[in-house]
């Protein structure tokens, strides 16, 4: 088939029209763990790509590990709320109708009263430095802050109007904090001097918050979808979910969600994860779009029909896809913590049905470990994921 290709005047009209399409046809929704496994709160990673969950509805903190294990890690909380992990491994526990906050060693040590007195604390973060913890308390409608080395001396921060519920709660580089109003879902940034600016609103009930890669990402709890904010309050965009409520994976334009509540993103920014408070599940969202344009071929859009066999699979699976027209296509392998192990690099492959084998090796040669994987096929404008499991 011979190449089309493009002016540079009309790639750039080509590449400014895709440039302003809705955020939300840039990323695919993924159902990771189903309903009823009671992850439905706060989350965090450590280092080790372990993920944090907590069970509002419980007293429990589960574990999530990068091969898919999901197991309780700490229990004996009172409705565990936001969580935050300092740079020794110690997670911190927001207990919202305790009154305290607790903390877990990475030996599993629990220490549930280590700081008392503390009403309906919510978030947790940590400054820059890591050796503060910042407090938001939702009835009390104030941001405190604590010395960790000194956790009997708390003291309040900011406190009252506009804080209005405040939760999710996030620090840039140059100390500016981000807070978000569960009641209103308005988000204020705070200046290290204490000084508040409205950025935006979502809406009402704001789950949580996070900062990556240069915005804040917010969860609306009763509008069951997500949205993204530049730092300087420009645009706010919704970035996945129709607003019904539901449980609808794919595109991010007609996914659905059933109270979208805790969020927080991989290291690199990539994947996103939200929990769901009515639900329990836990949902990815990863970008579905090409971060390159390579060879400013003519974009064409590629039905996709793809299946893998065997599955579950020990040695090796086969990834086999039919392209009802030419595309350019990249397959990309995810670990249960949306971090790529494996990527096939992205080519020009005319319409049929193609195929590629996957060892069970990640792109460094290394076996990964055995359990769940899923792969994500992209072709054109089209994309397809599906769950495979490595025995």
């Amino acid at each position: 088939m011979q190449k089309k290709f493009l002016s540079p005047l009309v790639l750039t009209l080509i590449l400014l029209a895709v440039s302003s399409l809705p955020l939300m046809a840039q990323w695919e929704v993924s159902t990771i763990i189903q309903s009823g496994a009671g992850l439905d709160d706060g989350m965090v990673f450590d280092k080790n790509g372990n993920l944090y969950i907590s069970e509002y509805q419980g007293t429990v903190v589960r574990q999530l590990t990068p091969d898919g294990t999901v197991s309780v890690y700490a229990s004996g909380f009172n409705a565990p709320n936001g969580l935050v992990i300092d740079s020794t491994g110690t997670l911190y526990i927001a207990n919202a109708r305790g009154d305290r906050i607790s903390k877990v060693t990475p030996d599993g040590a629990i220490t549930q009263n280590f700081i008392t007195g503390v009403t309906n604390p919510s978030g947790l973060v940590l400054n820059a430095a890591g050796d503060t913890l910042y407090i938001s308390h939702y009835g009390a409608n104030q941001i405190s802050k604590v010395a960790l080395a000194d956790s009997a001396n708390v003291t309040t921060w900011v406190s009252g109007s506009p804080l209005d519920g405040p939760i999710g709660m996030a620090f840039d580089e140059d100390s500016n904090l981000y807070v978000g109003n569960y009641n209103n879902g308005n988000i204020y940034k705070i200046s290290p001097g204490g000084s508040m600016t409205e950025l935006g609103s979502i809406e009402s009930f704001l789950g949580f918050l996070i900062l990556s890669n240069g915005y804040l990402y917010a969860t609306s709890y009763s509008k069951h979808q997500i949205y993204r904010l530049p730092l300087d309050g420009s645009s706010m965009e919704v970035v996945a979910g129709t607003g019904d409520r539901g449980h609808a994976d794919g595109p991010a334009t007609s996914a659905t969600f059933d109270g979208p509540n805790g969020i927080v993103a991989t290291a690199s920014g990539d994947t996103l994860y939200v929990s769901e408070f009515n639900t329990g599940r836990l949902r990815t969202l990863i970008p579905a779009t090409p971060t390159n344009v390579e060879d400013a071929e003519v974009p064409v859009s590629g039905h996709l029909e793809l299946h893998n066999f065997p599955n579950p699979f020990h040695v090796s699976t086969t990834i086999n896809y039919t392209l009802t027209e030419p595309s350019r296509v990249s397959i990309d392998v995810y670990n249960m913590l949306g971090q790529k192990v494996r990527t096939w690099a992205s080519q020009s492959l005319l319409a049929g049905t193609q195929s590629v084998v996957w060892n069970g090796r990640n792109d460094a040669g290394q076996i990964v470990p055995s359990g769940p994987y899923f792969y994500t096929v992209r072709a054109g404008d089209s994309i397809q994921s599906r769950m495979l499991i490595r025995q």
